[in-house]
């Protein structure tokens, strides 16, 4: 295909961007750059990953950043969002959906689910209670979802994933002897939720614990009853959330422990390996154990 039909899907997307080069120049396909194929079009996210010694100017088509320089490159897209520009490019083009059955093979669905159009729910999976599915979603194999959940359109839930048990509550007599508290919450998924694989959420003990539309979840992400994550926020894999938990929108948590009831306003960053124990105002990074407010200019 030519460039012209690239540029013209991003101006689709109603994208912010600049070209250099000849749009009637002909892309065969996509590769990284460290495996660069001819001929193909490829992104430079910074100057340190290309290859030393690599030429430029064997670049058929390249997405890049704004202010980068490539010199010798012929045809270069620069943008604020390359990385988004560059995979909704191969996306657009090269993407096929598999074509898969509505449901696998040992899959269980109770007599109380509702699903929407085209749902697509896979192996050995267990969907037991009050659930609904919205339209377009996708749940992968071994997914286990129980009590009251609802899950909205175009979701995805990977292998592994269990949503709705109970959540680790308990109360104490004289005695310290524990009875584990009974919830009666459920959980509630927006729309366009990624959730990866063997994550753990917890239903709420009355009202429902929310993950917001836009959402994005890595593998191994542990979300505790009563919590609520803003709209397209995102939880890097092993992070821990314990119960009644707050995140504003857009917040971003890399691979850290929340502790119950702390609250991450609008825009938050919690660095890798945080434990956070005590609230962090909007647009505010914090890092380390405890999690204190951290100055990247400072530190740099």
């Amino acid at each position: 295909m030519k460039i012209q039909e690239i540029l013209e899907f991003l101006d689709g997307m109603e994208l912010a961007y600049t070209f250099q080069g000849d749009p009637l120049a002909q892309v065969e396909r996509f590769s990284s750059l460290s495996h660069y194929c001819p001929g193909s079009f490829t992104w430079v996210k910074a100057l340190k990953n290309v290859p030393e010694h690599f030429d430029l100017s064997a670049l058929t088509l390249v997405f890049t950043g704004p202010d980068m320089e490539l010199e010798g490159a012929a045809n270069v897209i620069r943008t604020a969002e390359s990385k988004r520009a560059f995979f909704s490019t191969i996306e657009h083009f090269y993407g096929e959906d598999e074509t898969r059955p509505a449901i696998g093979q040992g899959t269980y669905i109770g007599p109380r689910v509702k699903l929407g159009n085209n749902v697509r729910i896979g192996h050995n999976c267990t969907l037991d209670g009050e659930i609904t599915i919205g339209d377009d979603t996708v749940i992968w194999n071994n997914v286990v979802m129980v009590n009251r959940v609802t899950v909205g359109s175009r979701c995805t839930i990977c292998s592994g994933t269990v949503i709705g048990h109970d959540g680790f509550g308990f109360t104490e007599d004289a005695a310290h002897r524990k009875t584990m508290v009974r919830h009666f919450g459920g959980v509630h998924i927006g729309d366009d939720v990624t959730i990866l694989e063997n994550c753990s959420i917890s239903r709420g003990v009355i009202d429902d614990t929310i993950i917001s539309s836009g959402v994005k979840i890595d593998a191994q992400v542990r979300v505790g009853h009563n919590s609520e994550l803003g709209e397209n926020s995102a939880f890097v894999c092993g992070t821990s959330i314990y119960g009644s938990c707050r995140f504003g929108a857009h917040s971003y948590v890399a691979t850290s422990i929340i502790r119950n009831q702390v609250q991450v306003e609008e825009g938050g960053f919690v660095g890798m390996g945080s434990v956070v124990v005590r609230d962090v105002p909007a647009y505010t990074t914090v890092a380390g154990n405890p999690a204190k407010p951290f100055d990247k200019k400072k530190e740099g």
